[in-house]
């Protein structure tokens, strides 16, 4: 992609945005529909058999109706009406090199990562299923620690970036 000549940290983030829109839509945020929107079509399945397949405590919990999940629940409904938002004008913005949407990246990486941290502390305690077998942690360690890094990756790169136009910005006030 030549737009993002010299750029490849942001291709990667522009790429972790467009990924990230379909697992927000058909996993992460499906608790959050009426169960009218989701009537005929091959989501509520497609979230059966991955959380058979997986086991994952995490979307298990947010499909239940335990109150003792309701913290997960802010952080989707954060993820749905923040995060998603924010994938598309994020990854518009990389690849038209507008730079005004760093400190959204910035904002995105940062809120992202600290969610993930009480969300993977859930993962590693959970005592409310049966205990997950070695390689069924590695694998849901596997699918949750990139969400905490690169996020977290974002929000460094951004920081630089933004302190770096913020230099700049001053030399030319200075002059």
């Amino acid at each position: 992609m030549s737009q993002f000549a010299g750029r490849r940290l942001e291709q990667v983030w522009f790429w972790f945005f467009v990924i990230h829109i379909p697992i927000t839509l058909t996993l992460d945020i499906q608790s959050l529909y009426p169960p009218s929107l989701l009537a005929g079509t091959p989501f509520p399945a497609f979230m059966r058999w991955y959380i058979n397949f997986s086991r994952d405590p995490i979307l298990l919990g947010a499909m239940s109706s335990n109150p003792a999940w309701d913290w997960l629940k802010c952080f989707l409904k954060m993820e749905a009406f923040v995060q998603l938002p924010s994938f598309f004008i994020g990854a518009y913005g990389l690849y038209k090199n507008d730079k005004r949407v760093y400190p959204l990246i910035l904002a995105y990486g940062a809120s992202t990562a600290t969610t993930l941290v009480p969300t993977l502390n859930a993962l590693l305690t959970d005592k409310s299923t049966p205990p997950l077998s070695t390689m069924e942690l590695a694998n849901l360690l596997g699918s949750y620690i990139p969400f905490l890094l690169f996020p977290l990756g974002m929000a460094l790169d951004m920081g630089v970036k933004l302190i770096k136009l913020v230099q700049v910005a001053e030399g030319r006030k200075s002059v």
